[in-house]
């Protein structure tokens, strides 16, 4: 495409999907990134003393996740995802142990999905009459600022199975509790994730996210004549003769592919955004201590969910040591790590029955401001036209701060670029 370049500030997964999706239409595309490699929120780092490659934290992929899938497959990385024959969730409390949330695959869809329900331990008929109905509301109209919790108690439902299933979901899909959370998008997580048997199921990364993620991604890039330019932290935005002038180029067109309140210290402006952390504690042992599965969610513990790595991940640490992971959504924990830690283990003491857990290593990862939460758009500030704000700012009914709503906004940005040059 003869055109001036375009330049894209953010090398996060949002950014390089439009970087990818531009250059395959002929555009120029230079990258800027202030940190010493890309990849934002999605990168992995090296944890020395276990010798090891280590994200943040682990992700779990539902089958919804269209673009995400895409994009991989453009790149010809879909096989670093390993995906779920079937939806199957397995939970546990302290009272019934172990459970699995599974809707059968020989049956349509949602009959299975009210089956497995009734089947939980501690529901029945109840539940399933419950899910009928809040299904029947999936697409019903609703103002923005209704919260999850509302929309429960407008549709009385079951505590138990708010408490099994809801909650938990919706501090996994939109990192905050039903209390604040916006039940405009998070019925769209159910919706897309709960629309049929392919849809429905769940997915990891067979390989930390620099390798199966981000590297492919700028290698991707790189093919396609993408420039990437780290440890330059764009600061202003100057414009001569109608073109942004950044590390002494000329740009037609700017994407702004950071997180809202970067993308809003960079134009000057006040932010409105509000974001909640994740908290993510990282254990590595000698021992197999045999959790029940890949991942399993708590419920009524400190850790929310519980990952088995070293199953998931094809990468063997040094002294073949076994790598476990606890996440804690919406974390506003307090605690000193070393209490943290000890009540982690205390948790997974009981939950595998092992009797002695004591780590040869731990590194607790927080990441406060993890995701920036659904909110009603408060941005009254214009931009230039050559600008394109693909910011992470999730608005109601838009999808939460995800892996794919980052795919998706960096596909969105490409778009409208493409219309303007």
């Amino acid at each position: 495409m003869d055109s001036a370049p375009v330049a894209i500030i953010g090398a996060g997964l949002t950014g390089l999907t439009a970087a990818i999706r531009l250059a395959e239409q002929g555009v120029k595309v230079h990258i800027f990134e202030a940190a010493p490699k890309a990849g934002g929120r999605t990168r992995s780092f090296y944890e020395s003393k276990v010798d090891c490659l280590c994200d943040n934290g682990p992700h779990l992929l539902v089958g919804a996740y269209n673009a995400t899938e895409k994009l991989l497959q453009d790149c010809h990385i879909a096989h670093h995802v390993s995906w779920q024959a079937s939806l199957h969730l397995p939970l546990w409390d302290q009272s019934r142990g172990v459970f699995h949330f599974q809707p059968s695959t020989w049956l349509p869809f949602h009959i299975s999905l009210l089956k497995a329900v009734a089947c939980l331990p501690g529901h029945g008929k109840t539940s399933a009459l419950a899910m009928i109905k809040l299904a029947t509301t999936l697409k019903s109209n609703m103002h923005e600022s209704v919260t999850v919790k509302g929309w429960l108690e407008q549709l009385s439902m079951p505590d138990a199975l708010i408490r099994d299933l809801i909650e938990p979901l919706c501090l996994g899909a939109m990192n905050e509790n039903i209390d604040t959370a916006c039940a405009l998008s998070f019925r769209r997580v159910l919706h897309e994730s709960f629309a049929n048997h392919k849809q429905a199921r769940l997915g990891w990364f067979t390989k930390p996210l620099d390798q199966a993620l981000i590297e492919p991604l700028c290698q991707r890039g790189q093919e396609l004549g993408v420039e990437l330019h780290l440890r330059k932290r764009i600061r202003s935005l100057p414009q001569q003769h109608g073109m942004f002038q950044i590390d002494e180029q000329a740009f037609q067109q700017v994407i702004l592919a950071l997180p809202a309140y970067a993308t809003d210290r960079l134009l000057g402006r006040p932010t409105a955004c509000e974001t909640r952390g994740i908290c993510n504690i990282h254990l590595w042992f000698e021992q197999d201590i045999h959790l029940p599965s890949l991942f399993i969610g708590a419920l009524g513990t400190t850790g929310q969910w519980f990952f088995d790595i070293s199953a998931q991940i094809q990468q063997s640490p040094a002294r073949h040591l076994r790598h476990y992971c606890a996440v804690i959504s919406a974390d506003q924990n307090t605690q000193d790590d070393l209490k943290l830690v000890n009540s982690i283990l205390n948790e997974l003491r009981i939950i595998t029955g092992t009797h002695t857990l004591k780590p040869v290593h731990y590194r607790i990862i927080r990441e406060k401001r993890a995701t920036v939460l659904v909110r009603p758009d408060m941005n009254k500030y214009g931009l230039p036209k050559a600008i394109i704000d693909a910011s992470e700012r999730p608005r109601p009914g838009d999808l939460p701060a995800t892996i794919e709503w980052a795919v998706q906004r960096g596909e969105q940005a490409a778009t409208q670029c493409l219309k303007r040059l």
